[in-house]
């Protein structure tokens, strides 16, 4: 009896040791052992750092294999990050309270910062050693071919069209892989070409179609670069025979220097469709199937030409035919067609009959074959009826850059300028005129716009026409040399009789010898320093001969390296040059430019040197210096820039110290007749400059403006400051009073200015309209004593709203964001807010009803927001309201018309995103996406106001006003753990209101809480959805709930036309991605991946009742790429059907070890 008294008794101290003296002990070490838990929060913080490390090293070396990183390891990633960032936050707090841990006697402080510690350090023990995720990346997929040219472009003519059939047949038949076509230039060959390419790659005939133009000295460097980054490869700089080109070709190319082997065993890798002028090219290419393209018919001509030239035949009939007989003698060309009919088009009738007169007069291009003859005397009439000496000019230059070369518009006009286009205009003035010219030759069809907006390019046959005029002509021969080393270039006598000469020869270092050319007024040398060459010397260069140069070009154009350069001493002779150009060089001392007084554009881009020499004062016609990406070592400002009177034009971006910047602005303040000037001494985003007048500037002291001559300022469309001092407290009034007006201030950009406490202080009697007029965006970024946007009288603040076009303000910790009800945001376009404190509610409803322009809405890391839009009874303080939670029912549907992109993301409280009453007047949305949003149930909420119910949009408002909505929207949905739906709608909206009929691709990632995406009755409304991507959705049992009734109806239509892409991973409740009765109703679907889902046992959910035999098949036609990774219980595409797919030609499985037999087994084409 004793013994068991005993043993209870001990089991009882023993249990009480447990419950009590234990936790008494873990508690007190978090007042007495705190030295051991910072060094045991330290190391644990040291290894995850390692491994973290360790992991971005291999994440670094799968992106140069061009693979995408697998999800997991970038929520690793992720997760980790946020820990580091809470535990250096923990640490700040340690380093601000230090004398919590200096006291001998435990204080509750140390207590709780104890504890914090020892949690995060086991948070970070539990992240330890989980880095070796597999799988850790795969293969990112292929871009397509980018089509420069809509099938607007493509017309369709018989002649084309038996051509265009037989290339598709070609490329169908297994036996074929060299086909050719030819004909003559401008016949439509590229053309036709990208429009079979275009529809190869819809109809999925191959993995990728490419296109790839060859000039008549192809450079196989650039083709092989060209081919890697349309293929996603990453190539050595050296290797060319890894490398891989083809449209264009001038004579027999050798494929294999590219990279394209074929031969018995690559031969069913490639299709190769080259397209020449020459038969011979064909043949020699060994192409089995050779297609000649000719000329239209006369019938397609006139079709063609009345189309560019927008007439009737009624109109060629009263005009006597004229039209009718100018198209004929274009003899069936396209390009001559489009080219004449474009240049005529709305012209009056005798402009008609001189057309026809020139034609028909029109020497003869005896050098050329008698179509081509034909071909170029129409372009040539093209060329002749520009009637405008600068356009002639222009469109002559632009031969003498490389075929198919983005011609930059900008160097157009600093060349025409040193020619005397635009004579002693103001520079502002000879911009335009040359601009008028260049849209003249664009208009003419003579030149195009290249896809960079600021560049225009030049067909290969208006070039030859080009360079056969000015062989023709007197004064403006023009010599292009791409063939020959420069050094055979100064020894060649004819250059004496050329008008311009430029030189693009890029394999050999360049070394020129003396130039005899007095004749020459122009001359661009481009040199190409991937040769590996360090420095560049024209010390056998004189220029003694051509010192009649008016316009000198030597470029450097590779944006990695600027080599080292020395001009020869007789540079100083070129004192008739107008325009020096020099770019990526390594210069030391430009004293030279000094001495060239004729000077009136220097351009030094991406160059390094040591000062502006003083003596630029001499240099009385330079209008326009241009300084951007150079550095400049002077140590002390002489002040150059002040003695340049006549400057109307100054750029300068670089690195050289804040002083020097500083004074080089105050020196250009006092210029008289500077028109245009960006300055910028840090990097800020392009769209922020796009002025004319920008000013960016570092650690300025804003007082040194006080006391100059003029102000810059005063002058300035788009002004940046960065860490600005000098004692302004705001920019009105304070910035004002020092530069004296702003007059022309429309875009301001501050940050980390911690001398700012307020944007506009207007309780005085200024108005912000008399003192910045112009004012429309605004951006603030840390700006951590920044109180205020605008104080004052309430009619003046409203004033300063009612203008605004952007407003981006981030991490302005003392800021509160509010819009008054009577505020109107009425020209608003972006609003971005980033780490901001708003409130619960950011827009009254009154507010929300006046961003009628709103395009672009971005919210990150309001911690306060809870509605974006007031909702019943709510306003920014909290108060009750009487304000309706939506507008009158006339004008629900116009909120937010031009609203395009939403991005939402780490914003805790927040419910939804709009009430759902206005989802009607969305009709240009595109994009929503919305990451880190815990309380975010629907994307669209209630709406549950008395006057506004769900109900009233039953079939009165709602069906016909979502037609409306965009044709094309994409939706990314990331960490929404209270998400259940992915509709636009709320509970106790009608479920058959096609919601998602613009949904064109869905991505939802770590939404625990979704248990299905769509119901059988929805995904009939889902007509554009092309991809799904769905990850981390622990409770996803369904993507599409399954009702068989509905998909055995006689007009059961396809639930997903559509879709061609689908990928599932980490859903660990998904049993199938669809039910059985959608087998046959996936016609475009093409990929299919699954993976790291542990109970998904098929893809399309088998039902286990008797069918028939035409029943048992899965069909999907175009499925082309099957990947099914880490799926434990996986067993068939669907049990019992036998999987139709004629055109599967990838098939990857791994880790599934119950997968079927008959699957593994299927052949992949």
């Amino acid at each position: 009896m004793a013994e068991n008294v005993i043993s209870i008794v001990a089991k009882l101290a023993e249990c009480l040791a447990e419950c009590l003296v234990k936790p008494v002990i873990r508690e007190g070490k978090y007042f007495l052992c705190v030295n051991k838990v910072i060094r045991d929060l330290e190391n644990e913080r040291e290894d995850l750092i390692s491994e973290r490390d360790n992991l971005l090293c291999r994440v670094k070396q799968a992106k140069e294999r061009t693979e995408i990183i697998e999800k997991p390891v970038e929520k690793w990633l992720d997760e980790v990050k946020s820990l580091l960032e809470e535990v250096e936050a923990l640490k700040q707090r340690m380093r601000t309270n230090t004398r919590c841990f200096q006291r001998d006697f435990p204080t509750w402080r140390r207590y709780r910062l104890s504890k914090q510690m020892v949690k995060k350090a086991q948070a970070m023990e539990r992240l330890k050693g989980k880095s070796n995720i597999q799988p850790f990346s795969h293969l990112a997929p292929l871009p397509g071919i980018q089509y420069q040219y809509s099938s607007e472009n493509f017309t369709c003519f018989q002649s084309t069209k038996v051509a265009y059939n037989q290339l598709l047949e070609l490329l169908r038949d297994d036996c074929i892989h060299m086909i050719g076509v030819y004909g003559m230039g401008g016949c439509g060959k590229t053309t036709l070409a990208t429009e079979v390419g275009k529809k190869a790659e819809e109809s999925n005939m191959f993995d990728k179609v490419i296109l790839i133009t060859v000039s008549q000295t192809p450079n196989v460097r650039k083709i092989q670069g060209k081919m890697a980054a349309l293929l996603n490869l990453k190539l050595s700089e050296e290797d060319e025979d890894e490398r891989a080109q083809l449209d264009d070709l001038w004579k027999k190319f050798n494929l294999t220097s590219i990279g394209i082997r074929i031969d018995s065993v690559n031969k069913g890798a490639w299709k190769i469709l080259v397209t020449t002028r020459n038969r011979q090219v064909c043949t020699s290419m060994n192409c089995q199937k050779i297609i000649n393209l000719g000329l239209l018919s006369e019938n397609e001509s006139w079709t063609l030409f009345q189309k560019h030239a927008d007439i009737t035949d009624e109109f060629s009939k009263s005009l006597g035919g004229v039209p009718h007989e100018l198209c004929n003698k274009c003899k069936g060309l396209p390009l001559a067609i489009v080219t004449v009919a474009s240049s005529l088009k709305g012209k009056h009738k005798s402009e008609w009959d001189v057309a026809l007169y020139k034609l028909r007069n029109s020497a003869e291009f005896d050098d050329h074959d008698e179509g081509v003859r034909d071909a170029l005397s129409c372009l040539e009439l093209s060329y002749t009826y520009l009637q405008n000496k600068e356009a002639e000019l222009l469109f002559l230059m632009c031969s003498m850059f490389p075929e198919d070369y983005n011609i930059s518009i900008e160097d157009l006009i600093i060349y025409a300028i040193g020619l005397g286009v635009g004579g002693r205009h103001p520079l502002k003035i000879s911009r335009i005129l040359i601009q008028v010219a260049i849209d003249k030759l664009v208009e003419s069809c003579l030149l195009m716009p290249a896809e960079d907006m600021e560049c225009v390019k030049m067909h290969d046959l208006v070039r030859e026409v080009a360079l056969w005029i000015a062989k023709r002509s007197e004064d403006r021969k023009i010599l292009v040399n791409v063939d020959k080393p420069l050094n055979t270039l100064a020894g060649d006598d004819s250059i004496q009789n050329y008008f311009a000469v430029s030189s693009w020869w890029e394999n050999e270092n360049p070394i020129i010898g003396p130039l005899q050319a007095a004749k020459v007024q122009m001359l661009l040398l481009h040199i190409n320093t991937s040769i590996s060459q360090s420095s560049f010397v024209l010390s056998n260069l004189t220029f003694e001969g051509i010192d009649g140069l008016k316009v000198f070009s030597l470029t450097n154009d590779s944006y990695h390296d600027v080599l080292f350069f020395s001009l020869p001493p007789s540079v100083q002779f070129l004192t008739n040059v107008r325009t020096l150009r020099l770019n990526g060089l390594k210069l030391d001392d430009i004293s030279f430019v000094a001495k060239l007084t004729m000077l009136e554009v220097l351009l030094l881009r991406r160059c390094k040197f040591n000062e502006l020499p003083y003596e630029m004062g001499n240099l009385t016609r330079l209008k326009l210096l241009d300084l951007s990406g150079s550095d400049i070592f002077e140590k002390t400002y002489n002040g150059a820039l002040r003695r340049c009177s006549q400057l109307e034009v100054f750029y300068f971006t670089g690195a050289s110290a804040d002083e020097l910047v500083a004074e080089m602005v105050v020196d250009v303040a006092a210029l008289s007749n500077l028109q245009c000037f960006s300055i910028h001494d840090f990097q800020l985003p392009r769209y922020f400059i796009k002025w004319t007048r920008s000013l960016c500037l570092h650690n300025f002291n804003i007082c040194k403006l006080k006391e100059s001559k003029g102000n810059i300022l005063q002058k300035a469309e788009s002004v940046a400051f960065q860490c600005l001092h000098g004692g302004c407290k705001n920019i009105i009034p304070d910035m004002v009073e020092v530069v004296g007006g702003m007059n022309d201030l429309t875009s301001l950009w501050l940050e980390t200015c911690e001398e700012i406490e307020c944007i506009f202080d207007i309780t005085s009697n200024a108005k912000i309209d008399d003192l910045i007029p112009k004012f429309v965006e605004l951006e603030l970024i840390d700006m951590d004593n920044l109180t205020g946007l605008c104080q004052g009288p309430p009619l003046q603040v409203l004033c300063f709203f009612q203008k605004l076009e952007k407003l981006v303000i981030q991490r302005c910790i003392k800021i509160h964001i509010t819009f008054p009800r009577e505020c109107n945001l009425q020209n608003l376009k972006i609003l971005i807010l980033f780490s901001c404190k708003s409130g619960e509610v950011l827009f009254p409803t009154s507010v929300a009803q006046s961003l009628q322009k709103l395009e672009e809405l971005r919210i990150r890391e309001c911690r306060e927001l809870k509605l974006i839009i007031a909702a019943s009874g709510r306003e920014h303080d909290g108060c009750n309201t009487r304000e309706d939670i939506v507008p009158d029912q006339m004008n629900s549907h116009f909120l937010m018309p031009s609203l395009r992109r939403v991005m939402i993301s780490d914003c805790p409280l927040l419910k939804s995103i709009f009430p759902f009453c206005y989802v009607e007047g969305l009709s240009r949305l595109q994009s929503i996406y919305i990451i880190g949003v815990p309380e975010l149930k629907y994307i669209f909420g209630e709406c549950d106001h008395e006057h506004h119910s769900s109900h009233k949009y039953h079939n009165h408002i709602m069906l016909p006003q979502l037609k409306n909505l965009p044709l094309k929207l994409d939706l990314e949905l990331y960490d929404l753990p209270q998400l259940n739906s992915i509709s636009w709608l709320g509970p106790t909206t009608p479920r058959q209101t096609q919601s998602l009929q613009c949904l064109k691709h869905l991505q939802v990632l770590r939404c625990e809480n979704l248990k299905s995406l769509f119901s059988m009755e929805e995904s009939r409304s889902l007509p554009e959805l092309m991809s799904i991507e769905i990850g981390d959705c622990q409770e996803l049992q369904h993507i599409v709930l399954a009702n068989e009734e509905l998909a055995l109806l006689p007009n059961a239509e396809v639930y997903f036309p559509k879709l061609t892409d689908v990928v599932v991973g980490g859903c660990n409740k998904l049993k199938s991605l669809f039910p059985v009765s959608m087998r046959k109703m996936l016609p475009k679907l093409s990929s299919l991946e699954i993976r790291n889902s542990d109970q998904i046992e098929e893809v399309f959910k088998h039902d286990g009742g008797d069918r028939t035999i035409d029943e048992m098949e899965v069909i999907l036609p175009n499925l082309t790429e099957i990947r099914l990774y880490c799926l434990p219980n996986f067993f068939d595409i669907c049990q019992g059907y036998k999987l139709q797919a004629v055109k599967l030609g990838r098939l990857e499985i791994d880790e599934c070890p119950k997968v079927s037999q008959s699957l593994n087994a299927i052949q992949v084409t």
